[in-house]
């Protein structure tokens, strides 16, 4: 069942959906305030096997919630 995209969680296997040379991600943070606009959709943070773009601190790409599909949800 696909889960819906309000209840992504930390650790939540993704895919991108537009994007799926990024392999498989997990992510790392939710809820994220996107570009400092408050009337920008939630974003998550995903840590990409293979990313295109990557935070240099912590190696994950910051995405919004409906460009990530949960492939396997976190325990």
């Amino acid at each position: 069942m696909k889960k819906n995209m309000n209840e992504i969680r930390i650790g939540d296997l993704v895919l991108h959906t537009s994007t799926p040379s990024l392999g498989i991600g997990i992510v790392t943070q939710i809820d994220l305030e996107m570009w400092g606009h408050h009337h920008e959709p939630e974003g998550v943070k995903v840590f990409w096997n293979n990313p295109t773009w990557h935070d240099p601190t912590d190696g994950s790409s910051v995405m919004y919630r409906d460009e990530v599909e949960v492939i396997s949800e976190a325990r």
